[in-house]
């Protein structure tokens, strides 16, 4: 054991050499290293000369944080500590009143190294966070896939039906674009459906949701809005696809990439968000047959032509 103030101590003595945890026995009022493990002296990598008659939280470069905590036992907590390398190193610390002898109270102060623990921990967050970018993610696009999509579209819904919300829904397709892809070829078709993807993430408000739905589709959740203002974000993203200069798109048979758009809201187009996504697809398909390169919204529909669900 390092120093002489437990020799008389046999049996602690012979426990606290052998311990494989960091510990230090301290001062209850100064905090100062009355004695310290080979364990303790190895885990901050000193030898006894500079740990000894030391203020623990000094050593262990934690003055704040200890000279508060030290002053009640405590269970187990974290703490940072940098070596004189500046590596980073993370202990788990924990501390109790001790008897010695009937006239001796000290602190016995625990530390174990669980840096490799935390290290791994953060390496499988981080790995879970990628998994999870890459099953929420169209891989094309980078956008939000539809399966996605629905999720946060059902939570939407949910909600604006608990609180008497709104939300609308744009549902777009690129016009012509088989016929783009039989004269261009599909990677040049690839490149125009990343360059609507990118478009849209810059025509969409913070708040709104764009994704790519499959195909040459995309959807757009629009939160807090009626029919009148997703109309009015519909035809901004149209506008800008139109004016958006495409590889190859002079060929097309309007002269240049196009898109049609259909838009629905709740509650005034469906009660169920299946509904409104439906009656989104339905203006969608309306504005095809009405030339393309235009939107409309469900409720600018004819009677005759809305099949309500």
């Amino acid at each position: 054991m390092v120093g002489g103030t437990l020799s008389q101590l046999a049996n602690y003595s012979d426990l606290f050499h052998r311990m494989a945890e960091a510990v230090f026995l301290i001062d209850r009022h100064s905090y100062r290293v009355l004695e310290c493990n080979e364990a303790a002296l190895k885990l901050l990598g000193l030898d006894e000369a500079r740990v000894l008659g030391t203020e623990l939280p000094k050593v262990l470069k934690a003055e704040e944080f200890l000279n508060s905590k030290l002053k009640d036992p405590f269970p187990g907590t974290e703490l940072v500590y940098h070596d004189e390398k500046g590596d980073e190193f993370v202990f788990e610390v924990a501390a109790e009143k001790l008897k010695i002898l009937d006239y001796i109270e000290v602190i016995q102060f625990i530390a174990r190294d669980i840096t490799a623990e935390k290290r791994a921990e953060r390496e499988l967050l981080e790995l879970n966070a990628v998994l999870t970018t890459l099953s929420t993610t169209d891989e094309m696009t980078r956008l939000k896939n539809y399966r996605y999509f629905k999720e946060v579209l059902a939570s939407v819904h949910h909600q604006a039906q608990s609180f008497q919300g709104q939300y609308g829904v744009i549902f777009i397709d690129v016009d012509h674009f088989k016929k783009f892809n039989d004269r261009n070829g599909h990677p040049a078709g690839d490149d125009v459906l990343r360059i609507v993807a990118r478009t849209l993430q810059e025509c969409v408000r913070s708040q709104d949701l764009p994704a790519r739905y499959g195909g040459e589709e995309f959807v757009v959740l629009c939160r807090n809005s009626d029919i009148h203002e997703t109309k009015l974000q519909a035809e901004v993203i149209r506008s800008r696809i139109e004016k958006t200069v495409f590889p190859f798109g002079e060929f097309q048979p309007l002269g240049k990439v196009t898109v049609s758009v259909g838009v629905s809201s709740f509650p005034v187009c469906g009660h169920t968000f299946e509904e409104v996504l439906e009656h989104a697809d339905q203006a969608l398909y309306v504005s095809k047959e009405q030339g393309r390169n235009r939107v409309t919204a469900f409720t600018e529909l004819p009677e005759k032509d809305k099949k309500v669900s």
